[in-house]
């Protein structure tokens, strides 16, 4: 089958990595998903925005050489996440930058005395 530019298709996310996640459509053709297709916001982790086995629409961008180039990204509208639920809150991150002020003389004064004292 041949896919250009701009068709929205249905596949199934058959792995993910850190840099994407690879799709197979119903005819056996492969894909990737680019991270910066997968979602407008940071990715911490592409498996919070997608499971291997999950069936999906895609836009694709490019096919060449029997592969397709898709982004996920393409209905600005959709429903984001099941309204956010999955959504990384700052809430689950133990540090910050007050963490950061607090500390740094300490680590300072930590770091000047063992190099004051590893001098050879």
């Amino acid at each position: 089958m041949y896919y250009r530019h701009g068709d929205i298709i249905k596949a199934k996310v058959t792995a993910i990595k850190h840099y994407g996640a690879f799709i197979q459509t119903k005819d056996l053709t492969q894909g990737l998903i680019h991270i910066s297709e997968i979602d407008n916001s940071f990715i911490v982790d592409i498996n919070y925005h997608l499971k291997v086995g999950e069936i999906i629409e895609v836009k694709v961008l490019s096919y060449r050489d029997g592969k397709i180039n898709a982004s996920l990204n393409f209905n600005k509208s959709k429903k984001k996440l099941a309204d956010n639920e999955r959504k990384i809150d700052n809430s689950y991150f133990k540090y910050g930058f007050a963490t950061l002020k607090e500390n740094l003389s300490i680590w300072q004064k930590k770091a000047e005395f063992e190099l004051r004292n590893n001098k050879q």
